[in-house]
């Protein structure tokens, strides 16, 4: 395809792959500006990374969302490593209508929905001896070690697309709770929660902290004792919780979250790098 299309720029998302006599043959057939960009943490060793690593040294510039990552490429050679994040798609994730019947189906009084890990699953088995309220949805959690405790509040079923959005916009308390696993800081969840207009209940983190302001545009825990009784006070005050869901969505807007206006910085990086 690169010998066909000649790009000035070539855009690999992550890149699994692709290996490095790849990269080298692009770059020695077409000239092309190679440029990456991950979401994913490179030491995390189930993500198989064994075609990419020896690659990173071939890429212009390359682009990480997990902070730990950037002194990580660096030393494996990387060129020039840029910090970005995660976003959310506007076409998606912006608050509409909910029929009661919607709510009903989708919503939850605290809900999350995402991936199973060990110190996710952890995290839920104390709110469930604490007796929150606790709708929780992914596929992957049919791995979970403690399925008796939990399958009063496990579904191990994915939430279609479509009806993802809606399903934040029936839940009372939406958390944010991020992958222990990646050390990530922040999630797709902390943008496209607050897009939606829900309510963002998240773990406590700088890079949570630096997006929304606590209290006003999302509220934030540092433990799962704290999470439930934030969750209990807001459960109580509806008109706080949504003062702060709504908030927090114009926070989206103001501060230019979504994908759409995040890559027009990426494409200008690719552009400043291109010309130097």
């Amino acid at each position: 395809m690169a010998r066909q299309h000649r790009p000035d720029v070539l855009w690999i998302d992550k890149g699994h792959y692709v290996s490095r006599d790849t990269l080298q043959a692009i770059k020695k057939e077409t000239g092309a500006f190679l440029v990456c960009y991950n979401t994913d943490d490179i030491c995390y060793s189930r993500n198989g990374w064994r075609l990419h690593l020896p690659g990173i040294k071939e890429y212009d510039v390359y682009f990480t969302t997990n902070r730990f990552n950037v002194e990580e490429l660096k030393a494996l050679g990387a060129r020039q490593v840029i910090l970005s994040q995660l976003g959310y798609n506007r076409e998606l994730f912006k608050p509409h209508v909910v029929t009661v019947a919607e709510a009903q189906r989708l919503g939850a009084a605290v809900g999350f929905i995402g991936h199973w890990e060990p110190a996710t699953e952890e995290i839920f088995l104390l709110l469930v001896s604490l007796g929150l309220p606790l709708r929780v949805r992914g596929s992957s959690w049919r791995k979970a070690r403690n399925k008796r405790v939990l399958r009063s509040v496990i579904e191990p079923s994915a939430v279609p697309k479509e009806e993802y959005a809606t399903a934040i916009i029936s839940t009372k308390i939406n958390l944010g709770i991020n992958s222990a696993q990646s050390r990530n800081l922040s999630s797709g969840r902390t943008f496209e929660i607050p897009a939606a207009g829900g309510f963002l209940l998240a773990q406590r983190t700088i890079e949570h902290q630096g997006f929304y302001n606590e209290g006003r545009e999302a509220e934030f825990f540092g433990s799962a004792e704290e999470l439930a009784d934030k969750a209990r006070y807001y459960l109580k005050h509806d008109t706080e919780r949504e003062k702060i869901a709504a908030a927090g969505h114009e926070r989206c807007i103001a501060s230019g979250y979504s994908w759409q206006e995040l890559m027009v910085g990426l494409v200008k990086s690719v552009e400043d790098a291109c010309l130097k």
